[in-house]
């Protein structure tokens, strides 16, 4: 029974830790994950709450890997189970069949499938409370360990209120569009491929062109989520634009509080960006 016990506590140590470190290698995605569903007002509140549930899964997952104040912090982890499992319910009475976010974007899962994982990992906590750790270590570092990891995740993660050396982070374009982006005028798309508000907008800058109003020369920066790929997504859109693709943490650092987003960039700096109303933004700026 002892080495039972052991084996549990181990294995939910170890998934808190795994918890964290999914949210931890893209924290954008969960960012705006947490503000879409309603948890969060904005992009902002959802950065350092990330940020917090992050500090929180390691320093329990470190706390019972390493015996320190069992009792307590089982009694924590359990709390804290029901807290995520009561959102969970919430988001399954409402009808929502996306990805969570618990594991971030490594595992995608639907809220009844993490209900479900919440279920077995209550079952195992309950269990092993039931237990008296009268032999467990009872370390005074773990209680200066949870503040000092939201402060490193804060470092680690700086919480950015606008763009931040956007430039930089965009791929160089010359072999698709001919130029250097730091030199001259653009408008920058950042696109998910399977994004519906994304399509439409391509469509929609497609579009002016067609009709001749006189834009930048419009380039796309991709992220791939889902099986759409970008000759699908150039049939589905009437587009063609110069492309580069990026990965997640480039596009959750270069998008608002949803895809998408539109800068204009003139001689390597911004200009504008547009998050909402884009066309209409676009062809009030640009209008002769």
């Amino acid at each position: 029974m002892v080495n039972l016990r052991l084996i549990l506590q181990i294995f939910l140590a170890g998934t808190f830790l795994f918890s964290a470190y999914t949210k931890a290698i893209a924290p954008g995605f969960f960012e705006v994950l947490l503000e879409q569903q309603g948890i969060v007002p904005n992009r902002m509140y959802g950065a350092w709450a990330t940020r917090a549930i992050i500090a929180l899964e390691i320093w329990l997952g470190l706390g019972l890997l390493f015996y320190v104040y069992t009792r307590a912090l089982l009694s924590i982890s359990f709390w804290l189970l029901v807290a995520f499992s009561a959102h969970l319910c919430y988001l399954i009475i409402i009808g929502e069949t996306g990805n969570c976010g618990c594991f971030g974007e490594m595992i995608s899962m639907s809220p009844a499938a993490s209900l479900a994982k919440n279920m077995v990992l209550l079952a195992i906590n309950g269990f092993l409370l039931r237990y008296k750790y009268k032999g467990n270590k009872k370390a005074g570092w773990i209680w200066a360990l949870l503040p000092a990891m939201f402060a490193a995740a804060v470092f680690v993660w700086p919480i950015q209120t606008e763009p931040d050396g956007v430039v930089a982070k965009f791929p160089a374009f010359e072999q698709a569009s001919g130029g250097d982006i730091t030199t001259g005028e653009y408008l920058v798309a950042i696109l998910n491929l399977g994004c519906e508000h994304c399509q439409e907008a391509a469509h929609g800058l497609a579009q002016l062109q067609r009709n001749g109003l006189e834009i930048p020369q419009v380039v796309a920066l991709f992220f791939e989520e889902g099986d759409t790929t970008p000759a699908q997504f150039n049939a589905l859109t009437d587009s063609d634009f110069p492309y580069q693709m990026i990965d997640v943490n480039t596009f959750f650092d270069l998008i608002g509080s949803a895809p998408s987003r539109i800068y204009w960039i003139k001689n390597g700096e911004v200009v504008q960006f547009w998050d909402d109303k884009i066309l209409e933004g676009i062809k009030t700026t640009f209008a002769p």
